[in-house]
């Protein structure tokens, strides 16, 4: 473990090392470009009007200076689909247009309608940009998503691994989600083993991307939409830059995030490191340890081409202190009760590593101003392993002869894969229409063992299962935007051809009953139909200025990029609608289950879901934006285990269920608002509020009538957020969730109650930009709370805590 003092104080002293070296040598000439003349360029961009949401990091081309003489955007009209906007008006009027590979949404309560080879329009979409806020002590995304309406966080203490779940579907390990780094899945094993234990830092990521109902038509499975990481790339206006971060907080927390990028030429680099520490509120075993980094190589080979590498290790280790029960009449022996306090631990020896390396190659080429090509390649290894004491129930601590062994597991994948897609404009009833499409390549290999070990901390035991699991995933996807003035009309459609495989090579449980050894193979053709619609009642547009490219690191730019039109700009509304189908592929530990008493229905099917989704979304008014809408889905022919007359457990398809609900999300600036609608002098004070109210139920199977896991009625999300240019930002976040459920069987143990928690963050930046201190209290009223119940029990949420530190950028 590192020292978190000697860690600070050396980042900190090469901080002003650098600071004394470089602070006169970081300017450049000012990015020279035709611009067409307009009152914006006389915009002072000192009026306090610093929506993230509108602010570049980079917007990354080739050299030190920007040529738009030859390249494709520039040919572009009012129509096309560019990948830094798409410039959409009801009438054709001169614009100017800056292009680039990299996308920067504008400030608007949607993606743009087309976004690089990705087709948004008709869905319901929305982004949140981390630099929003101010410093969070880590990766509490919690408060990060809480502009965003639908994604409900369980929460996980005593670890760094982030649930999330959507619209009432549960967020154990974020299984029914589609979650994603630069469009490629973050899951274990996309198929067999979809749980995610990875989430990459907030301060490496530029935007959380999150696509309802039609996201399984771009990304594939998983019912619950995709939640896609857009990761941070190399800055343009200097060679060299540098951030570091220390945090110190409550219970022995400490992190330390520092990265570096710039571009050199036609090469960038950015490359980041993250650590973070703590020993947990628990009594015993709630610690963790955690190293991350990732290093990313851009290759300028032309300016309409380019190459991505980007190589990524995460390596954390974490104790789990086991759960708590609810008292009740009669009670478990050895029970540990919620009401004598949340800092009790039942699991004094139960470990969990993770180790994940990952590798993409990424090229991307504008054929012209109409076509755009991005090819990824990718693959990694993941290593999941974890030791748990045997003989403990819900909220017990173990006892009996088996408390004195352990249960070791560990999971070992390697994943490789292509994804390919391609977006072409093309010209239909004096408008210009939009195809994408692609092909996707994914293959698996899983190796499980499980050991039996004899104490309870075991690291090493007798070996019990062994099996190996393989996928193979091809698929053919394309959607269609057929654009008639204000009217988008989007059919698509996605062809999966998924099998996979297990093989046990040893399960001694079978071999002790006589049970021959499973071997299973499994193939699925799963074909996917969406259509979605958009009509503009109200559009506008607007230039504004481009943001300084430093700025959002604190450093002042002399180098402001050109005027960029955008799309959405005020008075923008629109109407949307989809219909879409979804899958949820059946899991390794579903084709074979390891138990000498579980036998496999041999129709198994595939879950699916039909999706409805229509809503109203704009921006009528510059200081204020909104997004209200309904939608429907079903959840049909899930997978789970029933109780045979002989005592064996089947596992087979158990249960429809469906869910229905409203989503409203407003956010007004109280000083623009003031101001005319203009940015005010003062800054920006931003009031949000979203809700969520869900009715949700199974329709059939032995949970009939029950309501599904983490499906609260409401869940309410409110607060504000002030910032003052680049020198200050404060917020007061608040989360309301109604009460809701742990499990689908609506038990006693697993019911959680409603919770209100309230987080306050404030940050100050000063020395021209280049430091900065930032503070917040977490769970600002000390709400007693759990979000979480897991096979062990409760898992307490964190009490009121602290954190404190200090930033320095050059």
């Amino acid at each position: 473990m590192y020292s978190k003092v000697s860690l600070a104080l050396g980042t900190a002293l090469a901080a002003i090392v650098l600071c004394c070296f470089i602070e006169s040598s970081l300017g450049q000439d000012a990015l020279t470009a035709p611009v067409a003349e307009s009152d914006s360029d006389d915009v002072d961009d000192e009026t306090g009007s610093k929506d993230e949401k509108s602010r570049p990091r980079r917007s990354h081309k080739r050299g030190n200076h920007l040529n738009t003489k030859d390249a494709p955007w520039t040919k572009a009209n009012e129509n096309q689909s560019l990948a830094l906007t798409s410039v959409e008006t009801a009438e054709a009027e001169a614009v100017v247009v800056t292009g680039s590979f990299d996308i920067y949404p504008v400030p608007y309560p949607a993606l743009p309608p087309v976004e690089g080879t990705r087709i948004n329009a008709g869905k319901k979409t929305s982004f949140v940009k981390p630099a929003e806020f101010p410093t969070f002590a880590g990766n509490d995304y919690r408060e990060a998503m809480a502009t965003t309406p639908g994604i409900i966080v369980s929460e996980e203490p005593q670890s760094p691994i982030i649930n999330f779940g959507y619209r009432g579907l549960n967020s154990q390990r974020s299984e029914f989600m589609q979650v994603l780094e630069d469009g490629i899945s973050l899951k274990n094993e996309q198929f067999g083993f979809p749980e995610t234990h990875y989430t990459p830092i907030l301060d490496a990521v530029e935007r959380i991307e999150l696509i309802r109902a039609g996201a399984a038509l771009q990304f594939g499975p998983q019912p619950g939409g995709a939640l896609n990481f857009v990761m941070k790339m190399p800055r343009l206006d200097a060679p060299f830059h540098f951030t570091t971060k220390n945090v110190f907080g409550s219970y022995g927390y400490y992190r330390n995030y520092t990265e570096v990028d710039g571009m050199v030429g036609p090469f960038g680099y950015y490359f980041y490191y993250d650590h973070r520490q703590q020993d947990g509120f628990r009594e015993a075993n709630s610690d963790y340890d955690l190293n991350n980094g990732s290093s990313r190589l851009v290759w300028d080979v032309t300016n309409d081409s380019r190459f991505i590498l980007t190589l990524d290790f995460y390596d954390e280790n974490h104790g789990e202190p086991g759960g708590m029960r609810r008292q009740e009449e009669v009670n478990p022996p050895n029970s540990v009760f919620v009401e004598d306090g949340f800092t009790q631990t039942s699991r004094f020896f139960d470990r969990f590593r993770l180790e994940r390396y990952y590798a993409v190659l990424e090229y991307q080429k504008f054929f012209s101003e109409r076509t755009e090509l991005e090819i990824k390649a990718f693959g990694g290894y993941l290593s999941r392993w974890s030791k748990r004491q045997r003989g403990g129930g819900f909220g017990t601590l173990p006892s009996g002869p088996d408390a004195s062994t352990n249960s070791i597991q560990l999971r070992e994948a390697w994943t490789e894969g292509v994804d390919a897609r391609v977006r072409h404009d093309y010209d239909l009833f004096n408008n210009v229409s939009t195809i994408a499409g692609g092909i996707y390549f994914y293959h698996a290999l899983q190796d499980r063992t499980d050991e039996r070990g004899f104490t309870p901390d075991a690291e090493s035991g007798m070996l019990r299962n062994l099996n190996t699991g393989e996928t193979w995933d091809g698929a053919i996807f394309a959607e269609n935007r057929f654009h008639f003035g204000r009217l988008s009309i989007v059919p698509g459609m996605r062809l999966e051809f998924l099998n996979q495989s297990l093989n046990e090579q040893l399960n001694v449980a079978k071999t002790n009953d006589g049970e021959p050894l499973a071997s299973q193979s499994d193939f699925n053709f799963v074909p996917l139909f969406a259509l979605g619609l958009d009509y503009v009642l109200i559009e506008g547009q607007q230039i504004v200025p481009a943001p300084p490219v430093a700025g959002e690191k604190g450093a002042d730019s002399k180098n402001p990029l050109v005027p960029v039109v955008t799309t959405g700009g005020p008075p923008r509304v629109e109407l949307y609608g989809t219909i879409a189908q979804a899958y949820r592929p059946i899991t390794y530990g579903e084709l074979v289950p390891t138990g000498a008493s579980s036998v496999v229905n041999g129709n198994l099917k595939e879950g699916n879901s039909l999706q409805f989704e229509y809503g109203v979304r704009g921006k009528p008014f510059p200081c204020l934006s909104f997004d209200v809408g309904g939608f429907y889905f079903t959840f049909d022919d899930q997978i789970g285990e029933v109780i045979l007359p002989n005592g064996f457990t089947s596992t087979q398809n158990i249960g429809d269920s469906r869910y229905i609900g409203f989503e409203a999300a407003t956010e007004l600036d109280i000083l623009a608002l003031i101001n005319g609608g203009a940015p005010s002098p003062y800054g920006n004070l931003t009031l949000y509020g979203n809700v969520t109210l869900l009715d949700a139920e199974f329709t059939s199977g032995p949970n009939s009538g029950n309501t599904p896991a983490y499906a609260p009625n409401y869940q309410v999300k409110t607060g504000g957020i002030y910032s003052y240019k680049n020198t200050f930002k404060v917020s007061l976040l608040g989360t309301l969730v109604d009460d809701e459920f742990g499990d689908d069987g609506d038990s006693f143990e697993g019911f959680i109650p409603a919770y209100n928690v309230w987080d306050l963050t404030a940050e100050f930046r000063f020395w021209k930009g280049r430091a900065g201190v930032f503070a917040g209290i977490r769970n600002v009223f000390d709400e007693s709370y759990w979000g979480e119940v897991r096979e062990e029990g409760i898992m307490p949420a964190l009490p009121r805590n602290y954190y404190g530190g200090f930033e320095f950028f050059f």
